[in-house]
C-alpha cells in the first residue's frame, strides 16, 4: 500500500526527494519510553530524514548509495556518528533523501542540481513543472543542490527536519530554494566519520522550517548549547547588506532573469528597511569582496587554483569511505567509474553524460603543499570578512542567496547560515539571503534567524501545489 511520502515523492508532485524509506518500529516504542520516563530532549520521537552521503546499519532497512546507480543495494553494520547521535536523542530515521550525485563531485559540466543516477531528478515543489529542459545546473527551476532531497523532504512536509552537508552551497542554497532555515556549523564542529566528503572546508547541518529547530539541532551535532541565542530582538543586531550587482551569480550558474533580479533588489532593500526600523543597525553595500574575486586575486598572487582545494585528494576520501561498506558493488573509486561506464544508460545518460571529475582524480597526485596553501586561503577569506565586520562595527553580513557566499565562508572555515524571504514572481521558486558572522559565528546566525523568523513570517509558506495533501 502507497504511503503519503510515496504518493508525494513519485505520483502527485513527483519531487523524488527521498532515495529510501527507513523501517520505524522504534517509534512505538519511542512513545512508550516518553509515558514510562519521559522524553530524552526536543527531538524524541521526531522523524528526521538524512542526505544518503550518511551510512545506515543495514537494521534500518536502507541502503547508502551517495546518488549513484552503483552503490544501490550497498551496506554496512554500523551507522555514521552523526546517525548515532541522532538516534540517541530520540529521532526516527524516516529515510535517506535523493541528491546531486556525488555532491556535485562527478560532471564538468556539472550533473543538474537535484540529479543523481540512483534517483533521478529532485524537483522544487515550488515550481510548477519541474526542471526546464534547457536549465544551467544550479538555474531557477532546480532544486539546487547538493543537499537538494534532504531541504525538499522538509518543505513537502515529510519531516520537520532533515540532515545535510555542505562544502560551498550544498545545504544552504537547496534551503533557500525550498523556503527554510539553514546552518552549517563551521567545519571541525561536527563529528564526519561515516560520511562521504573531505572536510577541510566542509560541515554537516540541518535545515527546518523554524530557527528553533535548527538551533536544537546545532546544539546536538556540535555539543554547544545554542538556545540562549533564540533572543527574537533586533535591538542587539548589527547588519552588513551587500550590494546585489558585485555578488550577482554568472549566466552560466544560474540564468539571467531581469524581472527576478529587480524583484529580489527591491524586497532585499524592503527588508533592509524592516530590520532597520524594528531596532537593527543596519549598514548597506558594505565592501565585501566577492568570492570570484577574491580567487582571481589569489590565483594571480599566489597561482593557487582555491577550486582545486576543495577535493583535494576525492580518490582517497572516496576509497576510505567505501572500506567501511560490507556490502558493495564496488570497491574503488576506479571501480565505480568503470562501473559508470559499463552501465553508461543509466549512469551516463545523454542529458547527463560527464564523469570528468571522477576520471581526473583517478589520475590525481596529492599535492604535499595544499596544506599550505589552504592556511593562505583561509587566513585571506577571514582577513576579508573579519575587515569589513571591524570597520563597521557589525555582528554578520547577508547577500542575496544566489551569489557564492558560502564559497568564501568555506574558504575562512566560517559557519554560514540561509533565511527564507519570498518567491519568485516568475516562476514561484523560493528564495532567500545567506549570511556569515565571524569565527564562533553559530550563535550570531542563530540570533539572526530567530529574529528574523518573527520579523518575516510570511517568508515560509506551504508549496502551493501541495496544499491539500496529507504532509505539506
Amino acid at each position: 500500500m502507497a504511503t503519503d511520502i510515496d504518493i508525494l515523492n513519485n505520483d502527485v508532485a513527483s519531487i523524488q526527494a527521498m532515495l529510501a524509506a527507513g523501517e520505524i518500529p522504534q517509534a512505538r516504542r519511542l512513545d512508550e519510553e516518553r509515558e514510562k520516563t519521559g522524553a530524552r530532549g526536543p527531538f524524541h520521537g521526531i522523524p528526521i530524514v538524512v542526505k544518503d552521503t550518511f551510512l545506515t546499519d543495514a537494521s534500518l532497512g536502507m541502503d547508502t548509495t551517495c546518488g549513484t546507480a552503483a552503490l544501490v543495494g550497498a551496506r554496512r553494520s554500523q551507522n555514521a556518528d552523526v546517525v548515532d547521535l541522532v538516534l540517541k536523542a530520540g529521532m526516527i530515521i524516516l529515510g535517506k533523501a535523493n541528491l546531486s550525485e556525488l555532491g556535485l563531485f562527478k560532471g564538468d559540466p556539472p550533473n543538474t542540481g537535484g540529479w543523481s543516477s540512483a534517483g533521478g531528478q529532485s524537483v522544487s515543489p515550488y515550481v510548477v513543472g519541474g526542471v526546464l529542459p534547457n536549465a544551467t545546473f544550479l538555474g531557477h527551476s532546480t532544486p539546487a543542490g547538493s543537499s537538494s532531497g534532504s531541504a525538499i523532504s522538509v518543505a513537502a512536509g515529510f519531516a520537520p527536519i532533515a540532515l545535510g552537508a555542505e562544502t560551498e552551497g550544498s545545504l544552504v542554497q537547496p534551503a533557500s530554494r525550498a523556503g527554510l532555515y539553514a546552518l552549517k556549523p563551521a567545519p571541525g564542529k561536527v563529528a564526519t566519520k561515516g560520511v562521504l566528503g573531505g572536510w577541510t572546508y566542509s560541515s554537516i547541518g540541518p535545515v527546518a522550517k523554524s530557527s528553533r529547530d535548527v538551533a536544537n539541532m546545532v546544539s546536538l551535532l556540535t555539543g554547544t548549547d545554542l538556545s540562549h541565542a533564540l533572543k527574537g530582538s533586533w535591538e542587539n543586531l548589527r547588519v552588513g547588506v551587500v550590494k546585489y550587482d558585485p555578488w550577482a551569480p554568472p549566466a552560466f550558474v544560474v540564468e539571467q532573469v531581469d524581472s527576478y533580479t529587480e524583484q529580489v533588489q527591491t524586497e532585499m532593500d524592503k527588508a533592509a528597511e524592516a530590520i532597520s526600523a524594528a531596532g537593527a543597525k543596519v549598514v548597506r553595500d558594505v565592501p565585501l569582496q566577492p568570492f570570484w574575486q577574491l580567487y582571481d586575486d589569489i590565483e594571480a598572487e599566489h597561482g593557487i587554483d582555491i577550486e582545486m582545494l576543495w577535493e583535494p585528494n576525492f580518490k582517497n576520501d572516496f576509497d576510505n569511505f567505501i572500506s567501511l561498506y560490507e556490502t558493495t558493488p564496488v570497491r574503488s573509486l576506479a571501480e565505480l567509474v568503470q562501473y559508470h561506464k559499463d552501465h553508461a544508460d543509466v549512469c551516463l545518460p545523454p542529458e547527463h553524460p560527464s564523469q570528468k571529475l571522477l576520471e581526473e582524480a583517478l589520475d590525481e597526485t596529492p599535492d604535499p603543499d595544499a596544506a599550505s596553501k589552504a592556511q593562505l586561503v583561509q587566513r585571506k577569506a577571514q582577513k576579508n570578512i573579519t575587515d569589513v565586520l571591524s570597520e563597521f562595527d557589525l555582528d554578520v553580513i547577508i547577500s542575496h542567496c544566489d551569489g557564492r557566499m558560502a564559497s568564501l565562508a568555506a574558504a575562512a572555515g566560517y559557519a554560514i547560515a540561509s533565511l527564507p524571504l519570498g518567491f519568485a514572481d516568475f516562476n514561484g521558486r523560493a528564495w532567500g539571503v545567506n549570511a556569515i558572522a565571524g569565527p564562533g559565528g553559530e550563535a550570531k546566525l542563530v540570533e539572526l534567524m530567530s529574529t528574523w523568523e518573527k520579523t518575516f513570517p510570511e517568508a515560509r509558506k506551504a508549496p502551493p501545489q501541495l496544499v491539500g495533501t496529507t504532509t505539506a
